[in-house]
């Protein structure tokens, strides 16, 4: 947990400005399969800027958000001050520990961020714990194409950020959701092609860094880099990767 607020506190900046965390492609589908409406008490774990929260709040009664790095939740306070959502609140706590009552939320959504929980069976539980019956949760998280790849991907990922913790399969995820007692209503996936560059220095990446990601790229095969979503251009150079984002609504019995 600690690496992860220093991190996101460190580069808070960065993501309050980053267009693929504000208005990336696996925001309107989330918000699709939350259906939010006027009657939601909505909440926004790993908040970060507050984008998820936000776009939900013209929608729904009230949304808080919650995220352990209080840099990210500046940000999210200023903008929500800025636009108007007075009924939109930020609150500082962990995913796996929400200090909420429960049956507190009828939805309960997480957006590009449960890949870095350490516990991801407790941050399920407390999201079931906090959701009223018949309350959802809807997730957008990337995810590894299969087992065999995980390990690689999230050793590329956690050389480029260390707080990165675990890019799971989709059978992963839904093994872990129905034994937390979801019931898995509807999925599908969506692509995000991340330039090399930018993707690097939104982490504050070290030349030193962005270096050991190339050798580490290099390993791979052509079928490999293929499945990891790896991109080149004609002089063999890396240049982006295809990150594949799970789209998941989860119905509370």
């Amino acid at each position: 947990m600690t690496a992860s607020r220093d991190q996101f506190n460190a580069h808070a900046d960065r993501y309050a400005a980053s267009e693929v965390h504000r208005h990336g492609p696996s925001l309107p589908v989330l918000l699709d399969f939350a259906a939010p409406i006027p009657q939601d008490r909505a909440l926004d774990v790993a908040t970060g800027t507050g984008n998820t929260a936000l776009a939900l709040a013209p929608q729904v009664g009230e949304v808080v958000g919650l995220d352990l790095a209080e840099g990210m939740l500046a940000h999210a306070r200023t903008r929500a001050e800025a636009e108007g959502h007075a009924h939109a609140t930020f609150q500082q706590g962990s995913a796996e520990a929400m200090p909420f009552a429960d049956a507190s939320f009828t939805l309960v959504t997480s957006r590009h961020a449960p890949h870095h929980f350490l516990n991801l069976d407790r941050f399920l539980g407390e999201a079931f714990r906090v959701l009223k019956p018949g309350g959802r949760l809807v997730v957008a998280d990337q995810i590894s194409s299969t087992p065999e790849l995980q390990p690689w991907l999230d050793h590329y990922q956690t050389l480029r950020d260390p707080s990165h913790h675990a890019q799971r399969t989709a059978a992963a995820w839904r093994t872990l959701a129905e034994v937390a007692g979801f019931r898995w209503t509807q999925e599908t996936t969506v692509p995000y092609r991340l330039e090399f560059g930018w993707w690097t220095a939104q982490s504050g990446c070290t030349p030193q860094t962005v270096a050991q990601l190339r050798e580490h790229a290099a390993v791979l095969g052509q079928g490999q880099r293929e499945a990891a979503g790896l991109h080149y251009d004609s002089s063999g150079t890396l240049v982006a990767h295809t990150e594949t984002m799970l789209v998941v609504r989860l119905e509370r019995p």
